[in-house]
């Protein structure tokens, strides 16, 4: 599978590597060259320097045959941005959207866009660990 992957920082670089190891072909999109540095011992994974809500960057990473796309930078309104172009303009099938606050992922939900939001799955997960201790 073609993946493209805009954001690399922790989380996009983390998984970046983790599909690349997995077999798929991976391009990482990111504003930032220093951001690269991330993934330099990948040589497998293409990096492309450009902002992700650039429909020509988009378009130069491979949107136009990729299969899926995660949108995954540090800034929400950018995530939705990316996953609404890459879901109405390139029609990508499979594309997630990172976004940090609670409430946004339920607006989201309202638009069909799938998304993760790591805030709230770190308070699920944190919430367990502290709601399992006896009392």
């Amino acid at each position: 599978m073609f993946i493209i992957i805009v954001g690399c920082g922790r989380l996009g670089s983390s998984l970046a590597r983790s599909l690349s190891v997995a077999g798929h072909r991976v391009t990482v999109v990111d504003w930032t060259p220093a951001s690269f540095e991330r993934l330099e011992d990948i040589a497998e994974i293409e990096k492309v320097l450009g902002t992700g809500i650039d429909i020509d960057v988009l378009r130069g990473a491979g949107a136009e045959e990729c299969d899926a796309l995660a949108a995954v930078t540090d800034h929400d309104n950018a995530n939705i941005m990316i996953a609404q172009t890459a879901e109405q303009i390139f029609h990508i099938e499979h594309v997630v959207a990172r976004v940090n606050e609670p409430r946004t992922e339920d607006l989201l939900r309202r638009f069909g866009i799938a998304s993760v939001c790591p805030t709230q799955l770190a308070a699920n997960a944190l919430f367990d660990v502290l709601n399992s201790r006896p009392a």
